[in-house]
């Protein structure tokens, strides 16, 4: 337990850090970043990690993906889908309250109530009585917070992040109430890795297809998909500024 509050130390630290170095820089920070570009200082590495991510998706992670997803039929995708994201309910709720989003947290709360009592999660039964579900997390609560989205970096296995966003993921893994409380959680989170993994299959599989520089493809549909969920949430993202790809 002191390991791990060490490790969420260390990260609110450099959260503030960060809040201080965009506050304290922030003419610097916008005459130097132009609007069409992303603030990418260790490219070098992010491209050999990016390189070894494909070679161990080729050999062992999209062998798996692809037998699940021919023997799976489209309702069983769908409600392992339905369980991995009801279970991130609780930690949306810590979010939302953490962001001073009182009606959004009530109704995440709900939503896991209403969902894992009538199917384990794997229905969505309160999307049809009227809960829609409302995306977040602690990235996005770090960023109304003022935090600078930082560097971009590739994590290995995990994918394409940036130093704000990663420190909110290790955060909800630490803080997590569901995962926390769970034997074995490890197991839980391959699995919902696996699945994370399935639902961006064809995506994945046009990237492999594209001709173009697939670093460089990843990297602008992050921020893309990424300033799209802040922009939702009314939030400018200031050092991140938006790529569109023609």
């Amino acid at each position: 337990m002191k390991k791990h509050l060490k490790v969420i130390l260390l990260i609110i630290s450099v959260s503030f850090l960060q809040i201080s170095l965009s506050h304290s820089n922030e003419d610097t920070s916008i005459s130097s970043i132009s609007y069409d570009e992303i603030y990418d200082p260790i490219e070098p590495i992010n491209r050999a990690v990016l390189n070894f991510n494909f070679f161990i998706d080729d050999i062992a992670i999209r062998p798996i993906v692809k037998t699940y997803k021919f023997i799976a039929p489209e309702p069983v995708e769908k409600g392992v889908s339905n369980f991995f994201s009801n279970l991130k309910e609780p930690i949306r709720t810590v979010s939302f309250i953490l962001q001073g989003e009182f009606f959004k947290s009530f109704n995440s709360i709900g939503r896991f109530s209403i969902n894992t009592l009538t199917s384990l999660g794997t229905f969505d039964l309160a999307s049809r009585i009227g809960m829609e579900k409302n995306e977040t997390d602690l990235g996005i609560t770090l960023a109304k917070g003022g935090v600078s989205s930082g560097p971009y970096i590739v994590i290995p296995i995990i994918g394409p992040s940036n130093l704000r966003d990663f420190s909110g993921d290790v955060v909800e893994y630490f803080v997590d109430p569901i995962s926390n409380n769970i034997p074995n959680r490890e197991y839980l989170a391959v699995g919902n890795g696996l699945n994370e993994r399935a639902e961006v299959d064809e995506q994945l599989e046009k990237v492999r297809e594209a001709s173009s520089d697939r670093y460089e493809m990843i990297k602008s549909i992050y921020y893309q998909n990424r300033n799209a969920q802040l922009e939702e949430e009314y939030i400018q993202n200031l050092p991140v500024p938006k790529i569109y790809i023609e």
